[in-house]
C-alpha cells in the first residue's frame, strides 16, 4: 500500500490558533483565524521584520509546540486508516530545530504514523540538510493522497508530483480551486469520504 503524506501544521496541529495566541500575547495584536488569509504571516498579521523574526523564533520554541492543540477529528481518521492498513507518513515543513518537539506532540497526542519527514518546501534558512530533504527529493516520492492545507505545496503535489490532494479548507488557500487530482474538503469529518485505495 502507498503510504499517505500527512502536513503537520493546520492539518494535525492547530499552528495558526497557537500563533495568534502568541502574537496577541507579545505584540498587543488582535487578529482573528478568518483574518489569517495570506499563507506570508508577516503579511496576514501584519507584522515588522523584527515582529515577524521574534514571532517566529518564540512559535518554534518545544513549549510552544507541545502546548499546539490537535485539530478535531484528525486523529480518529488517521487512526481509521492506519488500521486498515495505510502507512502515514506526516511531510512537514518546520524547521529541522523542532525535529524531537514535533515528535514529541506526535507522540504525547498519540498520532498514528510510520514515518516522519521534514522537506525543506519554503527555502527558509537554519535547515540542516542532514535531517530535511528537497523538494526535489520528495518529487521522487510516490503518495496514495496528500493532506495539505498550502496552496503552493497543494499545486507542487498536485501537478508536479501527480499526487490526489485533499486540500483542507483554510482562510489561506482559498484562491486555489478544486482540479482532477486536487479536491477541496471543509475538515477532517469531511474528508473521511475519500475512498483510499
Amino acid at each position: 500500500m502507498l503510504p499517505i503524506y500527512v502536513d503537520m501544521d493546520d492539518v494535525i496541529a492547530s499552528t495558526v490558533k497557537a500563533f495568534i495566541e502568541i502574537v496577541k500575547r507579545e505584540f498587543g495584536k488582535t487578529v482573528t483565524h478568518e483574518q489569517i488569509t495570506d499563507f506570508d504571516l508577516k503579511k496576514s498579521f501584519q507584522l515588522t521584520q523584527s515582529e515577524y523574526e521574534h514571532l517566529f523564533e518564540v512559535a518554534h520554541r518545544p513549549d510552544e509546540i507541545l502546548a499546539m492543540d490537535v485539530i478535531d477529528g484528525a486523529i480518529e481518521v488517521l487512526t481509521s486508516w492506519s488500521d486498515k492498513g495505510h502507512p502515514i507518513s506526516i511531510v512537514t515543513g518546520r524547521l529541522t530545530s523542532t525535529y524531537d518537539a514535533s515528535l514529541e506532540w506526535l507522540s504525547k497526542h498519540e498520532v498514528p504514523f510510520d514515518s516522519f519527514i521534514i522537506v525543506d518546501k519554503y527555502s527558509r534558512p537554519g535547515m540542516d540538510d542532514n535531517i530535511a530533504i528537497t523538494l526535489d527529493q520528495l518529487s521522487g516520492m510516490v503518495f496514495q493522497l496528500a493532506v495539505e492545507d498550502s496552496a503552493a505545496m497543494a499545486a507542487f503535489l498536485a501537478n508536479d508530483m501527480d499526487t490526489p490532494v485533499a486540500l483542507l479548507d483554510r482562510p489561506w488557500n482559498r484562491e486555489i480551486n478544486s482540479k482532477p487530482n486536487l479536491k477541496r474538503y471543509s475538515d477532517w469529518q469531511d474528508l473521511k469520504s475519500f475512498e483510499l485505495c
